[in-house]
């Protein structure tokens, strides 16, 4: 089927927008992307017929609840998650990956060791660095190849081999456009005895994600990468979001997938 781009662009009402006479063009995508009509039409709906708290008896709050496992199902088929309960939603990546990195925090101990890159960006790099401040944790530093923008493999075994509980990557640089080898980087991961935190906010909107061929313990991506509304996800396995500490008030859900 031929791309209409004439067609497509119709759907997003940002792309009608002129500034003195002349049509935007948005060249901001590794930040964000316009929404299409479909995304304004079903807020707008949300916000004026089922607008409420979960949890209630009453018909909006139902509303709300089927909205929210509707959400649940579809980024676990998105994501090719075994479970629903196993996908988190927040505000957006960079403060889902805080969050979560405290709860890691609770399993680390002081002395241990982080292994983040120089690829990544500061989401997926800066929270592990201050939770090593926080808990006297040591970080590991893998850099890339400024010739080719790749990691280089014996190095991250290297860095491994130092016992790293946890190691933090992207699947595809947002500021170089390199798209890293995810499952081989988890399986040497796996088989060293650490965790993987992999940041896919920039691979998603170009390609499918299947975590459980990655072999990866935890994957963020951003729907407002990929024409949603702002907000982040994270997928982590069921075992892990199940044993690890929330931080949450008394009354909030102590079970999947609300409990974070």
């Amino acid at each position: 089927m031929p791309f209409d781009p004439v067609r497509i662009r119709e759907h997003f009402p940002a792309l009608a927008i002129e500034d003195h006479d002349k049509p935007r063009v948005y060249l901001d995508g590794p930040a964000g992307t316009q929404v299409p009509r479909a995304v304004i039409d079903r807020t707008v709906d949300y916000l004026v017929n089922h607008n409420a708290n979960g949890g209630g008896a009453f018909r909006t709050a139902r509303a709300t609840d089927a909205i929210s496992t509707e959400a649940h199902l579809f980024m676990a088929d998105f994501l090719n998650a075994p479970s629903p309960l196993e996908i988190v939603f927040g505000p957006n990546m960079t403060t889902l990956t805080y969050q979560i990195s405290r709860s890691l925090g609770k399993i680390f101990r002081p002395g241990e060791r982080l292994m983040v890159t120089r690829m990544d960006h500061d989401a997926n790099v800066y929270p592990w660095v201050q939770l090593a401040e926080d808990l006297g944790l040591e970080v590991l530093w893998l850099p890339f190849d400024t010739g080719t923008f790749r990691f280089d493999p014996e190095a991250f075994r290297q860095l491994l081999e130092q016992g790293v509980r946890l190691v933090a990557f992207c699947m595809a640089s947002n500021a170089l456009g390199t798209i890293n080898p995810v499952k081989e980087m988890c399986r040497m991961a796996r088989e060293a005895g650490a965790l993987s935190y992999v940041d896919a906010v920039q691979y998603a909107p170009h390609g499918p994600i299947d975590v459980q061929d990655l072999g990866c313990d935890f994957l963020v991506c951003s729907a407002y990468k990929f024409f949603g509304g702002h907000q982040g996800i994270l997928w982590g396995r069921e075992e892990l979001l199940s044993e690890l500490y929330p931080y949450q008030v008394r009354p909030a859900a102590a079970k999947l997938p609300k409990r974070f």
